[in-house]
């Protein structure tokens, strides 16, 4: 063999040793698996003959593939990963018809006792154990009709009575997020997992448990195929019917496109492996979900994470670095210090109670003033003991994951520029800058409506406005809650297509300073205009949701790739040459071929990465 046929064999071998690389821990874990299979295969003779009596074990594992590739890939939101496999032998035990009926049963009966309880504002722990008490006492019942004759005898069995634990939890969270996000969101969430439950079912009772069971090698087979597909940037199929606009004229023609885009660089895959330069493809500029997560794993470190995600420790940092934010009065760790924190609430008129790890301004409890019975807040008018209710809700841990106890912040309520309550009315409404890399990529301010109660979320019904990055100016108006566009506000009747938010360069750069002080590469960032139309950060997510892009009319995909593909050079630029930077790029439409060489001072001698460019001059770790 010639030197040269010697090198390209080297060179072949060493692509696919790196193509295969991420992969080696998986192949481990599939080959243990492999190995288990066959081992039992030769030690036992016909494994679905002698495992049949672990047949549950088989049943699990297949349904919660199916649940994982429903969530993962097809995009359904459902309440909990486990919980609908874990009620779907209810509907084994009881039959479909009537294990779905004894499911909603001790569901609607446990909601009907959340809210007979909710006007004691009882904390946690006393209501939940009140509301399993009722589901318990409601499933023993449907027992008791069982052993008397009058339902059908598979009601006797344990099995249908073990997942009154789950239910009883699925109606609480249902209720609480109800309170928080009205009934429309809760209720299809509360569809779909209800499909989950049913897809489960069908699953575990289906012949291909018994046809798994006696094929070890189903077993790595059918792990690797979930991880491979789960690892895959591909669009989930919800995000056909989300973004369908951005990709082709309707959903169906924006799934064929992706998947002739993806079979395109399964082929550039293989052909960059055999050394041809094929280029990847993209349906569209679109971010999915899955790529998100791939940046936010890779440009947001696990060390920085959780700081941004609590509020109160984000809001230390901030303060820190004179990062402008809302006046923090008090924080709540623990139920002893809910005391202290009535003292402080006693004097003010208005306020804002949070807590410190949320998800969509859940909690967010808003007093727009003092009234002769308590407090005009967002929620109603509440009185000051209801407003400590709140709090000792907030400490138990009521919006804090799975996390058994949060933390109540409560701080400076901020009155909004002249300009956004001009357009909104009331409410706060905020701007949203995605920062990646210490560079604003994108940006839309959310306007309040009477539908979102004031708040500026999207999924509760605020408005959405694109902007363009380079003045602050409109791109479009979405209301995503009824997938409409909308050209005056729906309340105010203000036009949406024809302003300019104020002190535009001021709002971005303290965007890219708040990201830095995170020590996040990848975020957003959320910022109000007080009276004096000065930017106040109001937080910073670890995870920016995806709808901006229907606001601003265009994918975020390019603009992460453009900012990717810049010379190391540009890092050390200051959080305001970023800016001027980013608002050029914005200008030229994100075109690489016109994108303007950073500051010569950068460039030129030792000195350029040792300066000192204040915050921002590094904001993503070496990973």
């Amino acid at each position: 063999m010639s030197t040269t046929s010697q090198g390209r064999v080297a060179s072949l071998g060493t692509r696919v040793v790196d193509s295969l690389r991420p992969y080696a821990g998986l192949t481990v874990l599939l080959g243990a698996v492999l190995l288990l299979g066959v081992a039992i295969e030769r030690v036992v003779g016909d494994p679905a003959t002698v495992l049949s009596p672990y047949r549950l074990f088989f049943q699990l594992i297949l349904a919660g593939v199916v649940l994982a590739v429903l969530q993962n890939e097809v995009g359904l939101s459902t309440y909990g990963l486990f919980g609908p496999m874990i009620i779907a032998f209810i509907l084994v035990a009881a039959g479909p018809l009537w294990g779905l009926a004894l499911f909603l049963n001790i569901f609607v009966v446990t909601l009907a006792s959340y809210y007979a309880l909710q006007p004691l504002e009882l904390g946690t722990g006393p209501r939940v154990a009140i509301l399993l008490s009722v589901a318990c006492l409601a499933t023993m019942v449907t027992r008791l009709l069982a052993d008397l004759g009058h339902l059908p005898v598979a009601y006797q069995s344990a099995v249908v009575s073990f997942p009154v634990l789950i239910s009883s939890w699925y109606a609480e969270q249902m209720a609480t997020d109800i309170k928080e996000r009205g009934w429309t969101v809760p209720a299809v969430q509360l569809l779909w997992t209800i499909v989950s439950i049913v897809v489960a079912y069908l699953v575990i009772t289906s012949r291909l448990v018994g046809w798994f069971m006696g094929s070890p090698a189903a077993w790595a087979g059918t792990l690797g195929a979930l991880a491979w597909v789960s690892s895959r940037p591909t669009f989930r199929v919800s995000e056909f019917m989300r973004f369908d606009g951005h990709i082709a004229d309707n959903p169906l023609l924006a799934a064929v496109t992706a998947c002739q885009v993806k079979l395109h660089n399964v082929w550039a895959r293989v052909a960059s492996i055999a050394g041809s330069d094929v280029e990847q493809q993209s349906a569209s500029a679109i971010l999915p979900m899955k790529v998100r997560n791939q940046y936010i794993d890779r440009y947001n470190p696990d060390h920085a994470r959780p700081a941004a995600d609590r509020k109160a420790e984000l809001k230390s940092r901030l303060n820190d670095l004179d990062v402008a934010a809302p006046e923090t009065y008090a924080v709540a760790r623990r139920a002893s210090e809910l005391e202290d924190l009535r003292t402080t609430l006693e004097p003010l008129d208005e306020f804002v109670l949070k807590p410190s790890q949320g998800y969509g301004g859940e909690g967010v409890l808003i007093a727009f003033e003092r009234t002769e019975d308590g407090f005009e807040t967002n929620d109603g008018t509440m009185t000051e003991d209801g407003v400590m209710a709140h709090a000792r809700r907030i400490v138990e841990g009521d919006y804090a994951g799975l996390e058994p106890t949060g933390e109540a912040i409560l701080e400076q309520r901020l009155v909004p520029s002249p300009f956004f309550r001009d357009i909104c009315g009331r409410g706060v409404p905020d701007i949203r800058v995605i920062v990646f890399q210490g560079y604003p990529v994108m940006t839309m301010t959310r306007l309040p409506t009477e539908e979102s109660g004031g708040a500026a979320n999207l999924h509760l019904g605020g408005v959405g406005v694109g902007l363009h990055l380079s003045d602050g100016t409109p791109v479009g108006a979405y209301q995503q809650t009824t997938d409409r566009w909308l050209d005056t506000h729906p309340d105010t009747g203000r036009a949406l297509d024809d302003f300019a938010v104020p002190n535009w360069r001021s709002v971005l750069e303290t965007a890219v300073n708040a990201t830095a002080a995170t020590g996040l590469g990848y975020a957003g960032v959320d910022i109000v205009l007080d009276a004096d139309d000065q930017p106040k950060v109001l937080e910073v997510n670890v995870r920016p949701g995806l709808g901006i892009q229907n606001t601003t009319q265009d994918g975020i995909l390019d603009r992460l790739e453009f900012v990717e593909r810049l010379p190391t050079t540009y890092e050390f630029c200051s959080p305001a040459e970023k800016v001027a930077l980013a608002r050029q790029w914005d200008e030229n439409g994100w075109d690489c071929s016109v994108a303007p060489e950073p500051p010569q001072e950068l460039t030129a001698g030792s000195s350029g990465p040792h300066r000192n460019t204040g915050l921002g001059t590094r904001v993503m770790s070496d990973d």
